[in-house]
């Protein structure tokens, strides 16, 4: 389950055993952390996805909520808040038949689903309306007195791009780890 983070290729050109070198691109440099997860539901592209706390009823070792995640919903009974990064791929499972299912913990991810208008560089949330495996961006709020209120929930990102068509690309910033 756990991706190394300890060897990381830097360089944008290979050397050659024929002599001279070859472009390799950007994605050696991409420190993208990705995770592979049980789910027993529907899961899409670009949701935010959160541990099965309702595992424990059946584990008390919390093995199985480690292993199993759920479309995050910041409304939904059981809890889904527990947010440990985006889906980057779809799956569908079931109780009796869990697929796998890879998760970007940590990283650049393009297609993350969002409600609202996002700003470049706007810390995400969990969607506070409910959207299901949606984020929102992190409003700066004060109260009547101008002190900051608390944020609703763990910042999940940042957004690299203004939400278009309820999408938008974002850096996860590493729950899991």
């Amino acid at each position: 389950m756990a991706t190394s983070t300890l060897i990381q290729y830097l360089e944008t050109t290979t050397n050659l055993a024929a002599g001279g070198t070859t472009q390799v691109g950007v994605s050696p440099g991409n420190r993208r952390q990705v995770e592979t997860f049980l789910t027993e539901t529907a899961i899409t592209v670009g949701q935010l996805v959160a541990l099965d706390g309702a595992k424990l009823a059946t584990d008390a070792s919390g093995g199985l909520t480690m292993a199993t995640v759920i479309t995050a919903d910041f409304n939904s009974a059981p809890v889904r808040k527990m947010v440990v990064g985006v889906a980057i791929e779809a799956v569908t499972g079931t109780a009796t038949s869990p697929q796998f299912i890879k998760v970007c913990v940590r990283g650049v991810v393009t297609g993350v689903v969002t409600t609202g208008v996002t700003a470049v560089g706007q810390t995400l949330i969990l969607d506070a309306a409910g959207g299901a495996g949606a984020c929102q961006g992190q409003a700066t709020q004060v109260d009547e007195g101008g002190a900051a209120i608390v944020p609703l929930g763990p910042a999940i990102g940042y957004a690299l791009t203004v939400a278009a068509a309820g999408v938008c690309t974002a850096y996860v910033r590493g729950l899991f780890n």
